[in-house]
């Protein structure tokens, strides 16, 4: 007993030394800069002006969240699958489990039920609901619209099978190359590879009105098609003898022959869409194209160079030599009976392009430029030889005749559930040309084009109008 006393004493003057030596620590502490009171934070003062605009900041922001969770961008609204519901053994399904969740609305709503779809694929390969709306109550994303609908309710509006419903939009078909694309028509076509690269050719200048073999050329380019870029780069080469004489098919649809005799010629395109504005918005884009021709030799024309007589096609009746200030009026008729050829010597235009928004009008578009072409008459044999004397093997070029163009198209592009199915446009640079297509088939089109010269008479190497009926061949390998 006498033991346990004596350490029991000695336990309780060491846990005395242990207090004293921490209070001492405590108090030099408190003493010191920078101690333990002045390392605590000071009650901060705040107004009631700033605790409300804090409020107000905070209750912005979840508004902010809230929104962004029950709404789609509009700049991908187009590209959303979105249709309405109009089965009312559905609705009536719909509107139930939307009261049974806690949602005021009328069992007899006649209120527009739509539904959107994302167009992408899952992990379990299925096509996920976005959002389902009907007057302000609205469900948003794939678990609470499960939860709420049911998985075999949500599942059936989901397949868009065995109930009736009228689509608004759908998401426009793939176009991915898988290793080639190819298209092909009277008026030129494409052959383009998944790289992006690829070869193109043209038949026509639809950019001064001229479609199909009326400029007496055919194309070739090299081509690159990355992202909105589409650059071409090649040369034109002269048709020859096609396209002189008149073409019939099956003795019925006669295309008219040419006037122009094609020259070989330097050509370059380039069409750019430009990010300057928010896709809601519109797009905005560009092009640009130049063609110059080659000086060409005796060699590089047909035959029909020596056509002669008062019926022949390409012979003219102009003042010999033609006047000095490049008139195109003809002489009188006793003047001397000269054949004139005519090619495209050069030619350049651009634009800018403006695509309506899709929630202005979807599809629509104006484009906006301008440029200038030029005409280089030709005649055989040189200037002192006698004008009736066409076995002279010169060629004589006369003034060019300069035109300066504006630039003006106006266009629609239809887009229905499998894609774009068909277009139309018109515009005027040098003569009115109206283009339209039609799709008939994933991998075949019908186009058209018809040109009319209005507000002057026709040159000697035009026709009043032309049209020109093609198939479009479109294969995707």
């Amino acid at each position: 007993m006498k033991n346990f006393n004596s350490n029991t004493h000695f336990l309780l003057i060491l846990a005395l030394a242990v207090l004293m030596t921490g209070f001492a620590a405590i108090s030099t502490l408190r003493a010191q800069p920078g101690g333990i009171e002045q390392q605590q934070a000071q009650p901060t003062q705040v107004s009631l002006q700033d605790s409300l605009r804090e409020a107000y900041s905070e209750n912005k922001t979840l508004e902010d969240i809230l929104h962004s969770i029950r709404s789609i961008d509009t700049a991908r609204q187009n590209e959303l699958i979105q249709w309405i519901i109009t089965d009312r053994s559905v609705r009536s399904r719909v509107i139930s489990a939307l009261r049974k969740e806690g949602f005021f609305i009328s069992p007899n709503s006649v209120a527009e039920m739509t539904v959107t779809q994302n167009p992408v694929y899952d992990d379990q390969g299925d096509l996920p609901l976005l959002r389902l709306v009907i007057q302000s109550v609205g469900l948003y994303g794939e678990p609470t619209l499960k939860r709420v609908l049911g998985p075999d309710l949500y599942s059936r509006i989901q397949s868009r099978q065995g109930y009736q419903y009228t689509l608004i939009s759908t998401a426009p078909a793939q176009q991915n190359i898988q290793f080639v694309r190819l298209n092909a028509s009277l008026f030129g076509g494409d052959i383009i590879f998944k790289s992006g690269f690829g070869f193109a050719m043209n038949v026509g200048d639809d950019w001064i009105g001229y479609p199909f073999w009326l400029p007496g050329t055919i194309g070739t380019y090299g081509l690159i098609r990355s992202g909105t870029t589409d650059f071409r780069l090649g040369l034109e080469w002269p048709l020859g003898q096609s396209g002189v004489a008149p073409f019939t098919i099956s003795q019925g649809l006669q295309v008219r022959p040419r006037k122009l005799a094609g020259a070989m010629a330097f050509a370059a395109e380039v069409q750019q869409d430009l990010n300057m504005f928010p896709e809601e918005s519109g797009k905005l884009h560009f092009g640009l194209e130049f063609r110059d021709a080659f000086t060409p030799n005796i060699n590089s024309f047909p035959a029909y160079l020596g056509m002669t007589g008062p019926n022949g096609q390409y012979e003219t009746y102009f003042q010999y030599p033609p006047p000095a200030n490049g008139s195109l009026d003809p002489g009188p008729a006793s003047s001397p009976n000269r054949p004139f050829i005519y090619y495209l010597a050069l030619s350049t235009h651009g634009y800018v392009q403006y695509k309506m928004p899709d929630q202005v009008l979807r599809g629509a578009y104006i484009q906006l430029g301008g440029g200038m072409h030029s005409i280089q008459p030709v005649t055989v044999g040189s200037v002192q030889s006698d004008p009736q004397n066409l076995t002279q093997q010169d060629l004589v070029f006369w003034n060019r005749y300069n035109f300066f163009d504006p630039f003006v198209k106006l266009g629609y592009v239809h887009t229905g559930e499998s894609g774009e199915d068909y277009g139309i446009s018109v515009q005027y640079s040098n003569t009115l040309l109206t283009d339209g297509w039609f799709k008939l088939f994933d991998w075949l089109e019908l186009e058209a084009k018809y040109s009319t010269v209005i507000g002057r008479d026709p040159y000697p190497w035009e026709w009043k109008d032309y049209v020109m009926v093609s198939p479009k061949l479109i294969l995707n390998f």
